[in-house]
């Protein structure tokens, strides 16, 4: 007992540098090989684009709607580009450049999660799951590249902040809080299709719930704030007749009607659900994707390979959840004072919230979901070590250090275990994952500079006979490659499944993951082109081709100049850029052309 006050006595004296010291090991996860060894598949090379024109033409190219949400056409807010445009004004016009931002905000959320979880807990607790959040393979895997729910981390912590700062009794700050709440909730309904649902849900919830004592001019102050982040989604829907509103309906009627979701009872679902749920908990506080629950489909028990061999860590990672649970139970029921059953409400809400949206969509969840959810599964966590710690006896504060030492520990082992992976990615032509990929669903693993080399091959053999390029790859490679080439301004075209037309003139490559069945892959073009050089590169293998005389059916290609306005295929509502809304052009869908 003398031992954890001493503890506790140093840890008073140097808070700040002991979080300033956790702060500092979170960046350097986050920004070791930042660019070499950075994620930049089609959603990244389609954001970079973006950011690209506007470097390149100025600001009017910047969209008045972000990416489509998955699976429709719904299409979220624009912010995700404006910060990556501002950060490569900084950084530079290139694709790292562009999603710093992304890293540097995912490093302050360590600091702001120290402040939100120190609403409740200790400082010794609070600075052991800091330490967590700071080491958890998920959350750092999600720092290291550009999408637009890797921002999530950050604003949904400093939305649940200012939230439990609202409610702060004597704060005279209070209101300017609500302020910087609703600017959080603007940036997260633009980042995630969940998000937009859920946090304005557990916003209204919470502040009826709470009632805080806040001047009429801050609540309109904050829905002001809300609506102008929003004002981009708004001219462009106001531009095309409410277009996107009428997705957004389509979407929710739709979302866990398909028929993957209706082949299956709610009861399935919320089983389903809980084992998600209890997967990535066990993921976001350890880093070990191999844990493992049966789901149940009608009266039927499924136990796959992977739950088979995951059971025993499945069920460590079940008592974790329920004591994470029950803990919380036993600390609302015995805390009185008002902040701390004020942050106890909220997380209940959250909770709540997630997981009934989340079971309708239990059997289409992806892993960036729970970058909604992480947050909650540390306070959890932290539940567990503030009710073992209300024991006077000595082994019980022990017990909380010796899992904390064990959780980071296991962190740590899995962080290095995915750096060396990206390392040897580029090199190593037999790299396997030894579990599935949980975080990113990746087969195997691909860095950007792995890319770049690719490239360099491209653009020597196009510099030794100034023909252009054709090229194809697997569907998660395919449009970062053509986007790649395009930047060096080396003319691009895609390669036809059918060959036709097949051009004399053209370099063609095919870049196929090493390991996968390539034969298979390649038999479809071996009709009319003929290997001339075979390259690996690490976990993905490039083929240098060229046409067959025979099966020739064009001289070359002719490349038109390219259009500056984006075109939209019928039936696809229009993305207005800022130049054509100043401009005051109308989008022609007979000409798909911009009209004044």
């Amino acid at each position: 007992m003398k031992y954890m006050c001493n503890i506790q006595s140093v840890m008073k004296n140097n808070i700040v540098w002991v979080v300033l010291g956790i702060v500092f090991v979170g960046a350097f996860l986050r920004l070791y090989h930042f660019e070499d060894w950075m994620h930049y598949q089609l959603d990244q090379a389609r954001d970079f684009r973006v950011v690209h024109a506007a470097m390149e033409y100025g600001p009017g190219e910047l969209p008045l709607q972000g990416p489509r949400a998955a699976g429709s056409f719904l299409r979220l807010g624009p912010l995700l580009y404006y910060l990556e445009y501002g950060s490569a004004l900084v950084f530079g016009d290139t694709p790292a450049g562009s999603v710093m931002i992304i890293a540097l905000l995912n490093i302050l959320s360590i600091g702001i999660f120290y402040l939100f979880v120190r609403r409740f807990f200790d400082a010794f607790i609070s600075c052991g799951l800091t330490g967590l959040w700071a080491t958890s393979l998920f959350l750092i895997v999600y720092s290291r590249f550009g999408w637009n729910p890797t921002l999530l981390p950050f604003f949904v912590l400093l939305f649940a902040y200012a939230l439990l700062r609202v409610n702060d009794r004597n704060n005279k700050h209070a209101g300017w809080w609500l302020v910087t709440a609703a600017i959080a909730t603007a940036f997260i309904v633009n980042m995630h299709f969940v998000a937009f649902v859920t946090v304005p849900i557990i916003a209204i919830s919470y502040l009826i719930w709470t009632r805080p004592r806040i001047g009429f001019r801050y609540w309109v102050m904050a829905i002001v704030a809300f609506i102008f982040l929003n004002v981009p989604l708004i001219v462009n829907d106001v531009k095309t007749g409410g277009e996107n509103f009428q997705e957004f309906f389509a979407v929710v009627h739709d979302r866990g009607g398909n028929d993957v979701e209706s082949a299956h009872s709610i009861t399935d679902k919320v089983i389903k659900n809980t084992a998600m749920h209890v997967q990535y908990f066990w993921l976001i506080i350890t880093g070990d994707q191999r844990a493992g629950l049966p789901t149940l489909t009608g009266i039927d028990i499924k136990c796959g390979y992977d739950c088979r061999h995951g059971m025993i860590r499945g069920g460590i990672a079940l008592l974790f959840c329920v004591a994470g649970i029950a803990s919380f139970i036993i600390l609302y029921r015995r805390k009185n004072n008002c902040d701390q059953r004020m942050f106890l409400r909220l997380v209940g809400l959250w909770s709540v919230v997630l997981f009934v949206v989340y079971t309708p969509l239990a059997y289409d969840i992806a892993p960036r979901f729970f970058l909604l959810n992480a947050p909650l599964f540390f306070v959890f966590v932290g539940c567990i070590f503030a009710v073992i710690s209300t024991k006077s006896q000595k082994w019980s504060h022990i017990s909380v250090v010796v899992i904390i030492v064990i959780a980071i520990g296991a962190q740590s082992f899995f962080v290095v275990q995915y750096f060396h992976g990206l390392a040897h990615a580029a090199t190593d032509t037999k790299l396997v994952l030894s579990h599935p990929d949980r975080i990113l669903k990746e087969k195997t693993r691909v860095t950007f500079v792995q890319m770049e080399d690719i490239v360099d091959w491209m653009e020597q053999k196009h510099r030794e006979n100034h023909e252009p390029v054709f090229v194809h790859a697997q569907p998660e490679y395919k449009r970062a490659f053509w986007e790649r080439v395009d930047v060096r301004d080396i003319p691009r075209a895609h390669i036809p499944k059918d060959l036709t037309p097949l051009y004399r003139k053209g370099n063609y490559f095919i870049i196929i993951r090493t390991q996968s069945d390539q034969s298979d892959f390649l038999e479809k073009f071996l009709v009319g082109l003929d290997i001339v050089e075979r390259k690996t590169f690490g976990t993905l293998t490039g083929y240098y081709l060229r046409a067959r005389p025979s099966a020739v059916t064009a001289e070359e290609k002719i490349f038109t100049p390219k259009h500056r306005d984006p075109r939209f295929s019928k039936g696809v509502q229009p993305r207005y850029l800022w130049r054509q809304v100043f401009d005051g052009c109308t989008y022609n869908h007979q000409t798909d052309l911009c009209e004044k």
